[in-house]
Formats: C-alpha cells, sequence, structure tokens
C-alpha cells in the first residue's frame, strides 16, 4: 500500500475506529490512544496489506485487539505500607488439611501444589502432560472434593 493511499485511509478511517473503540466500552481519551497505536501500527506493516480497500477493517482489528491487551494485563499497584505477607488463621489451616485428607494421594499431591503457587504449566511439566490436562484434572478434583463436602453436610 503506498503512503498516500495509507494517508487517506487514516483520514478518513480514523474517526471511524475511534468511534468503533468507544462502542466496545473505551473511554474517550483511551479510544483516542488506542485508535492512533492501532493507525501506527497498522502504517508500519501497510506492505503486508494485500487489499487497501480493507484497511479500515485491519486497522480495526488491531485496534480491537489493542483494547482487548488491557485487560490482560493486570494493572501494577504500589504495595507502600501493605503487609504482601499472607497468614491462614488456625481454623483456615484446619479446613485445608481436612480437604486434602478427603483426596486421593495423586490429587492431594496436585493441590498442594497448587497451594505451593505453582502454575498449571509447572504442574503440567512434572507430570508430563499438558497444562489442560492439568486444568482438567484439577476441576476434577474441585468437583469431587465438592461432592464429598455435600455429603458430609
Amino acid at each position: 500500500m503506498k503512503r498516500t493511499e495509507y494517508s487517506d485511509a487514516f483520514q478518513n478511517g480514523y474517526s471511524a475506529t475511534r468511534r468503533f473503540l468507544l462502542s466496545r466500552g473505551a473511554a474517550v481519551d483511551e479510544a483516542e490512544e488506542i485508535a492512533q497505536a492501532a493507525w501506527a501500527r497498522g502504517w508500519e506493516y501497510r506492505d503486508q496489506l494485500r487489499d487497501p480497500s480493507m484497511v479500515s477493517f485491519w486497522v480495526n482489528s488491531i485496534a480491537r485487539n489493542l483494547f482487548r491487551a488491557r485487560f490482560r494485563t493486570p494493572p501494577v499497584l504500589p504495595l507502600d505500607g501493605v503487609d504482601p505477607s499472607y497468614t491462614m488463621s488456625l481454623e483456615e489451616q484446619i479446613e485445608i488439611r481436612r480437604i486434602l485428607d478427603l483426596c486421593p494421594k495423586r490429587d492431594r499431591a496436585l493441590l498442594e501444589k497448587s497451594l505451593q503457587g505453582y502454575s498449571a504449566e509447572e504442574m503440567a511439566h512434572d507430570e508430563g502432560i499438558s497444562s489442560t490436562g492439568i486444568r482438567v484434572r484439577m476441576l476434577r478434583i474441585r468437583q469431587g472434593i465438592r461432592a464429598q463436602l455435600a455429603i458430609a453436610a
């Protein structure tokens, strides 16, 4: 795509991209910032676009992905004055032990790793299966525990 074609597309399509983001729930300032970033990224990769008539659709797709990325990354908050240590009460510890005692040995090992902060990917590597497999196993373990607790109650 030529520079002049992209420039014309920007002149005609920037406000539509901004409106598109506003319709998705972006704040006005955020919509303008993301629209500018999307058109800038489109400019960087304009040579990859095969059909110049699709430039607005293409840039709106970039804008949508940039907008969605805002929700994927958690905001970073300062920890000034916050005690980062987590302590559990004795009752919580007893309850966790009771729940772990309901589990078979293999399931208990997974739950303990989860409580220690291991990710599904790390547990999957140790178990030699996929992270999806670990997530499914954890779901089934939780469902089994809920069923056992419901019977006991």
